[in-house]
């Protein structure tokens, strides 16, 4: 494990506000009471639904889904804006717009007044799969959150806010400077 950087930024980041009550938060003892372990876990209970719909049923990836649907909220795009607003990594954005370009999902642009810049944009076809999918994402995503009160799902965005916003502080602040190495199975051995 890596130590953490000692300069200013990774340490208030680390150390956050204190809480308005002047209470500390439980520390947890086990891998399943950590609060990212724990949204990973519903996340794998919700993600199979989601996939048989989007590849049984729809015979799109959940990744090009991803794409695909970040592309038609957001309108006209190159492909770097695309993979930050979608949340992806450059070189898997581009193999799926590849890839949903080929299926007629996605159509490319160049520029008018800059030939060296493509923007991508959901096609006719694109937008009409949208479309049909969308409602039913809505429903699914109601149906698995109908257990929880309008205020127990507010609270509930309020803190995946949060968490989304220090893990971003975390990871701008590199309070882990070790970095991934995939390429060798996704570990690294001494």
């Amino acid at each position: 494990m890596s130590e953490a950087r000692p300069d200013r930024t990774a340490q208030r980041c680390a150390q956050g506000k204190p809480r308005r009550d002047g209470s500390q938060p439980d520390t947890p003892t086990s891998l399943r009471d950590m609060v990212v372990f724990r949204i990973y876990r519903a996340w794998s209970a919700a993600n199979p639904i989601f996939t048989r719909l989007c590849e049984g049923r729809y015979h799109i990836t959940r990744r090009e889904w991803r794409i695909l649907a970040t592309s038609v909220v957001h309108g006209r795009l190159g492909s770097a804006a695309l993979a930050e607003a979608a949340m992806l990594d450059s070189v898997r954005t581009s193999r799926t717009i590849t890839a949903l370009c080929e299926k007629g999902w996605l159509q490319r642009q160049r520029d008018t007044r800059d030939a060296r810049n493509i923007y991508i944009e959901a096609s006719p076809a694109g937008l009409e799969l949208y479309q049909r999918i969308m409602p039913i994402v809505v429903e699914l995503n109601e149906q698995i959150a109908q257990d929880l009160s309008a205020e127990e799902r507010r609270v509930l965005d309020v803190a995946l806010d949060k968490i989304m916003r220090r893990s971003q502080c975390l990871l701008e602040a590199e309070v882990i400077k070790d970095r991934t190495h995939r390429s060798q199975g996704g570990t690294r051995r001494p």
